[in-house]
């Protein structure tokens, strides 16, 4: 169109103003919400609504884009647009560049009388025009809150009340539009996008970051994700601090200038100074109680004023929950915080101190002793540790403890009993026993020569929590021996030594009787809401479940236990890392190794490097798990090298929990069966022979590698006696594995009715627990036999197709046919440059001998040189010494 004449009734509209914003240079797409907006259907309008920094504008500019920009009617408000000509003006400007309007549209020479919005005629002839278009135009008019005069809106709802077939008015504001809003919903002739929806999920997040070439670990994005609400423009700011600064320190810690300097003037700035102060006050504490603001700012309206900072429009405080209670959006908060400490520390102290004797006053000692840490008062944290030190550890506050009791050292204040028994407690809980010995010896040089009961049964409970993670099982029996339950419930402390007791004593010997105890337990914990006990009693019963083959029952018992321990800290744990590890161990039995792989990995994480026997087993079962499923999802070398070198870390002649020896060995000698590395799956058997002597995951092992071998009768002889003897298995689920074991040898036999009678069982007892892993994840003919039986297979029919759909979805890689021990010989001399006839010399054989088994190594690897053989087998890890020979 041409541009409007000087003389021209309308008045000249910026080009920008009515221009199709482009791209930010970290654009993510989100199909996810263009796609309502596509499916609008007969829709009079879209109403996009949410703080600022929700990207608003960049979610209608892309939908925009994608039906073309000369489609849609672009218009950018700002404060000019309150002068009803000047709007009404860019509003025909706008629509006259659209495409579907035609050269000979009044829209392109209507004029704009003196006051538009109350001129029906001219807001008649609007409409009819937009009627006649011949198809539909978007009028998008963004950051509509600039629009604070009541005349433009009075003229829309005109325009949208007459219902012009030809226009879609679609409105980004940061609060409700003065528009019929509620007669469209009702017509449903409204599409709505709020910020919940707009809030970025942790795959989009992922994506933003990647974008913006901001180097955030992978494990980091969901946890990013939650500290900034899912806030686009948080996660912004924070893959912008992460390219300028090379991690999330500053971003996380609030020292970063430029999240600060944009929090300022997008977020604070359109807020009244009392607003600012008070949101700058309560920054103090993660949540507000009602009650709280008007004692830390000294205003009788605060509570109104955060009722009103909550509204839609701003929504830098949210606010609800049981009891009530406010809270500062978390970014906003840490960078808050952070400036008034650097600001005014001293009046951060004083408010700290203030919100410490509410608290205290109010009987939530948690939050007392965290701001009396804050408040830099050592006299009183030791008060209050004193007070409550017990009830916090039963409760799960273990962060605020460790807190504390750094004030307490950092301030080298005397040393005392109580305070040395709770922090060896924490080590313990974090698995280092080292340091929770260092503790006790602090404790025995304090002990008083009259303790109370408190005192006695805490240090009875650490010597005996010491002795079952890091001493072997004969020495943690007679130390939990040691723990007086009688003086325990006096002390209040009977369900934690009846816990421990149970786990230690009766666990072992008579589950029904433990799982009783600890449901008993586990009821009174949580009438209490002592988490950490609460946690521990729900992990127990999860190792339980899983000892009886009760998978799915385990899976949810330990999803209880990470649910409370998310309301503790993240420090290393112990509880949490045993928690992960059922998790883990059930989503491989599922057939999902990349949630095990997930699990798995956080194992690591809980524990480190703690040094405790008990953490070592555990870093044992998640390495295992982690290989396993590595292999599962096709890294075939890279994860059997993983079980192998978690095995040998545990060291040679160091025995470990018959269940941990069980599944590591299992797992590994079955992925090193399929790869054809025989020697490392020897190995692995001869490691847990010693401690699983006379079980039955032996005879399980053994009839494996019989029919690796080819001896097919043997196999089945073996597992005969499994099944006739019934020797103790420490894996429920081998059953199964067993049996379809025994369908490969009975197929490689031709006995084919054994094969059904055998596969019938496996199915059969597989279903009720959900084990999906030895099917998925079986070889070629097993899965081929086991669809040929679909439509013959009775009750087993739903759980067999419910296996064959996963097995579609996962989709993983066929395996490659394992080298032989002479083609592993060759492979190796490979990489030396020796020529065939001098790797015939080395080997004893014939230099055509060699050349047939370097044809072998370049058809399996798929690769047709020398240098490509070595390539792929380092890639593969073929020629790491950790991943043995082939031997047959």
């Amino acid at each position: 169109m041409n541009p409007c004449r000087d003389d021209s009734p309308r008045r000249r509209v910026p080009r920008a103003k009515i221009t199709v914003p482009g791209p930010p240079s970290d654009f993510v797409s989100r199909p996810r919400l263009l796609g309502p907006l596509d499916g609008r259907g007969e829709a009079a309008i879209v109403f996009v609504g949410a703080p600022a920094g929700f990207g608003k504008t960049v979610l209608l500019a892309d939908w925009a884009r994608r039906r073309g920009r000369d489609a849609v009617a672009w218009l950018s408000a700002d404060a000019d647009d309150n002068d009803d000509r000047l709007f009404w003006a860019a509003v025909l400007e706008s629509l006259g560049r659209c495409g579907p309007v035609p050269d000979g549209s009044s829209l392109r020479q209507l004029e704009v009388p003196g006051e538009p919005s109350t001129d029906l005629a001219f807001l008649a002839r609007v409409a009819d025009a937009l009627d006649a278009l011949p198809e539909p135009v978007v009028l998008v008019l963004d950051g509509a809150q600039e629009i604070t005069a009541p005349g433009p809106w009075h003229g829309l709802r005109e325009l949208v009340r007459h219902q012009p077939a030809g226009l879609c008015l679609a409105v980004t504001s940061r609060r409700e539009p003065p528009l019929p809003l509620g007669r469209a919903r009702l017509a449903d002739r409204l599409v709505e996008v709020g910020a919940e929806q707009l809030r970025f999920s942790t795959e989009e997040a992922k994506a933003l970051l990647a974008t913006a070439r901001a180097t955030v670990p992978p494990d980091e994005v969901g946890p990013l994700v939650a500290r900034t609400g899912g806030w686009p423009a948080g996660l912004r700011l924070a893959a912008a601090s992460a390219v300028r600064h090379g991690s999330l320190r500053d971003f996380d810690t609030g020292r970063d200038t430029a999240v600060l300097d944009y929090l300022t003037d997008e977020v604070l700035a359109p807020l009244t100074p009392v607003q600012r102060e008070l949101l700058r006050t309560i920054s103090i504490c993660d949540e507000v109680p009602a009650g709280l603001a008007p004692v830390l700012c000294g205003r009788a309206d605060a509570e109104a004023t955060l009722r009103e900072l909550g509204e839609p429009a701003t929504r830098v405080v949210e606010s609800g929950g049981s009891p009530p209670h406010h809270s500062v959006t978390p970014l906003l908060r840490t960078y808050l915080r952070a400036d008034l400490q650097r600001r005014a520390p001293d009046r951060s102290r004083t408010l700290h101190a203030t919100a410490a004797r509410w608290f205290a006053g109010h009987d939530r000692p948690a939050p007392a002793l965290l701001h009396s840490v804050r408040s830099g008062n050592p006299a009183r944290v030791g008060e209050l540790l004193r007070e409550n030190a017990v009830p916090l550890f039963l409760a799960g506050e273990h962060h605020v403890l460790r807190l504390a009791l750094t004030v307490l050292e950092n301030r080298r204040v005397t040393a005392d009993p109580l305070a040395a028994l709770i922090s060896a407690a924490l080590c313990l809980e974090a698995a280092e026993t080292s340091a929770a010995g260092l503790q006790l010896a602090r404790a025995e040089v304090a002990w008083p020569d009259r303790p109370t009961a408190e005192l006695t049964v805490l240090r009875q409970l650490a010597y005996s929590r010491l002795t079952r993670l890091d001493r072997t099982p004969v020495q943690a029996v007679r130390a939990a021996e040691q723990v007086d339950e009688r003086l325990a419930a006096e002390a209040g402390l009977g369900d934690l030594a009846t816990l421990h007791r149970t786990a230690v004593l009766l666990a072992p010997h008579d589950r029904a009787a433990a799982r009783a105890e600890l449901v008993r337990v586990l009821d009174t914990a949580e009438r209490r809401d002592e988490d950490f006990t609460v946690a521990q009693c729900l992990t127990t019963l999860g190792e339980l479940a899983g000892y009886d083959g009760d998978y799915r029952v385990m899976e949810t018992l330990a999803r209880r236990a990470e649910a409370r321990r998310a309301r503790q800290d993240h420090f290393r744990s112990l509880q949490g890392a045993e928690a992960c590890a059922l998790l883990a161990y059930g989503a491989l039995l599922r057939g999902q190794p990349a949630d095990a792989l997930t699990h798995a990995k956080r194992i690591g994480q809980l524990v480190g490097d703690a040094p405790a026997r008990a953490a070592q087993d555990l870093r044992l079962v998640a390495e295992t798990l982690r290989g396993a499923a590595e292999f599962e999802l096709g890294g075939w070398h890279a994860g059997l090298r993983r079980m192998r070198r978690a095995r040998i870390r545990l060291g040679t002649g160091r025995a470990c929990p018959a269940g941990h020896a069980a599944l590591c060995a299992v797992l590994e000698q079955r992925a090193a069966l399929r790869l054809g590395a025989a020697s490392q799956a020897r190995e692995a058997v001869r490691w847990a022979h010693p401690i699983l002597a006379g079980s039955g995951e032996l005879l399980l092992m053994r009839a494996r590698t019989q029919l690796r071998l080819g001896r097919h009768l043997a196999a089945s002889s073996v597992l005969r006696s499994l099944a006739e003897d019934g020797p103790p298995m420490a894996l429920p689920w081998a059953t199964i594995e067993a049996s379809l074991v025994g369908v490969q040898a009975a197929l490689a036999a031709g006995a084919r009715e054994r094969a059904v009678r055998l596969l019938d069982e496996a199915l059969r007892v597989a279903e009720p627990t959900g084990v999906r892993f030895p099917f998925v994840f079986a070889p070629p003919e097993l899965v081929g036999f086991l669809t040929s039986r679909l439509g013959g297979l009775g009750t087993g029919e739903r759980f067999a197709g419910e296996i064959l759909a996963l097995r579609r979805r996962l989709r993983t890689p066929p395996m490659p046919a394992p080298l032989t021990e002479r083609e592993r010989s060759v492979l190796r001399l490979l990489p030396t440059q020796r020529s065939i006839d001098e790797i015939a010399e080395d080997l004893t054989v014939s230099p055509n001998t060699v050349k047939t088994h370097v044809r072998g190594i370049y058809t399996k690897l798929d690769v047709r040189s020398r240098r490509e053989a070595v390539a792929i087998a380092q890639e593969r890890g073929l020629l790491d010494a950790e991943v043995a020979d082939f031997t047959t």
